[in-house]
């Protein structure tokens, strides 16, 4: 290339190279664009690789913050599973609580049931009548221990089982007893007295010697109308819904139905039986009961105290007993009569038979005793109801204990004089108002 064209090219602004030229300011713009464009995409590739970890930051947050929600809505499944869990399990404790406490009360009032009705077959002898039905009673169902070989012997034998009978069925009221067991006191009470009575009879000596009196009629027919009878008793006496409440039932199972109630505070199984019975059968059917039925096929002088010992304490100590028998006067009467009848019965066959007129003399010595301390006993009702006759603010006996466990009536239509149902309710909310 010419010198010239070089300086020229030195101090020009053109460069010629055969058809080409290019200009230093060209050049110098080329440069400056690539060196922009080159910046531009640097900034762009940092603001793209800016936004690449922003968007994989926020997707890790996202991802933790999607975790969290599943974890936390994991633990809220987890405790509303809890919970359902601590619901159900309460519910079941609950059902199962109840189905035992059912259990265990319909355990105790069948205790009782069967020795109330095992007594009553004891008393007949029934158990050593009709052999079949003697493992189904307690203690056989009769008096078959070793007897006793003289009325001295008799008496030493059986009362102290009669006062471990006697005690706590006098002392340990249900009254009390609610306030030491709650709604389980009268069921509590019964279950004791039954027991108590089950070991009495289950020990007890008796004294076969005297015969006082044999039944003068067929044995098939007095057993029976043994059987008969207490089936029928029984029938009446489960029947009846009050029955529930004088167990002890309807308390303990929390049932509040007024027909369940106990028919009267202070009323003995014994005297319901009967009502119960009256109620169903009327005068025949209880005449039949109490008359008949219960005497055994050969009445001993060991029966003889033990019936009058158990009547007496049942007149003494039952107000709804002394009540009852009070209303049906005629028809205990008429029952009276009729045992007096058999009695003569039998001692007019034994004069027959051996002529003895001292020991027919003493049967009926004895069974003018036994009337008389008994219509004694039942007497004591005229003083008492005298005696509830006073004016309240007279009676030093007004205590809650005292008016549950002395019965104030048998029946619905004997009448006696109580404070009015809110006050009652309030000041003895264990007795039900008349």
């Amino acid at each position: 290339m010419p010198r010239r064209q070089k300086a020229h090219l030195g101090r020009g602004d053109v460069c010629h190279v055969g058809k080409k030229h290019t200009s230093v300011a060209d050049v110098g713009e080329k440069t400056a664009t690539a060196t922009t464009t080159t910046t531009a995409t640097g900034d762009d590739d940092g603001r793209r690789e800016t936004r690449a970890r922003m968007g994989r930051h926020r997707d890790g947050r996202d991802v933790v913050a999607t975790a969290a929600t599943g974890t936390a809505t994991t633990g809220a499944a987890t405790g509303t599973g809890a919970t359902g869990t601590a619901t159900w399990a309460t519910a079941w404790g609950r059902g199962a609580g109840r189905g035992i406490n059912l259990v265990v009360v319909g355990t105790c009032a069948t205790y009782v049931v069967w020795v109330l009705l095992g007594t009553v077959a004891w008393i007949s002898h029934l158990g050593a009548r009709v052999e079949s039905s003697e493992r189904w009673l307690p203690a056989r169902g009769y008096p078959g221990n070793e007897p006793a070989r003289s009325i001295w012997s008799f008496g030493g034998r059986n009362v102290p089982a009669a006062a471990a009978f006697v005690v706590p069925h006098s002392v340990l009221l249900p009254s009390r007893l609610r306030r030491w067991c709650g709604k389980y006191g009268r069921l509590a009470y019964n279950v004791m007295s039954a027991a108590t009575l089950h070991a009495f009879l289950a020990i007890f000596a008796p004294l076969k010697t005297p015969v006082v009196m044999k039944i003068p009629f067929g044995a098939w027919f007095h057993d029976a109308l043994s059987v008969g009878c207490l089936a029928y008793a029984s029938y009446a006496f489960l029947s009846s819904r009050s029955t529930y409440g004088l167990l002890g039932i309807s308390d303990a199972l929390g049932i509040r139905d007024p027909r369940y109630a106990n028919p009267s505070a202070g009323m003995d199984a014994i005297t319901w039986m009967g009502v119960t019975t009256w109620r169903l059968g009327g005068a025949f059917a209880f005449v039949l009961f109490t008359g008949l039925s219960i005497i055994p096929r050969e009445l001993t002088l060991g029966d003889c105290i033990t019936r009058c010992v158990a009547a007496f304490y049942l007149r003494k100590r039952s107000r709804s007993f002394r009540e009852w028998v009070e209303k049906i006067e005629g028809v205990h009467l008429l029952t009276w009569i009729l045992r007096a009848a058999l009695l003569s019965t039998a001692c007019y066959g034994a004069l027959r038979e051996n002529g003895d007129i001292r020991a027919v003399a003493w049967i009926f010595l004895g069974a003018a005793s036994l009337a008389g301390i008994l219509r004694l006993a039942e007497a004591d009702a005229e003083r008492r109801r005298a005696r509830t006759n006073v004016p309240r603010a007279r009676r030093k006996s007004d205590s809650a204990s005292s008016l549950c466990d002395a019965a104030p009536a048998t029946c619905d239509d004997v009448a006696v004089p109580t404070d009015p149902p809110e006050r009652a309710h309030a000041r003895r909310p264990h007795c039900r108002s008349s």
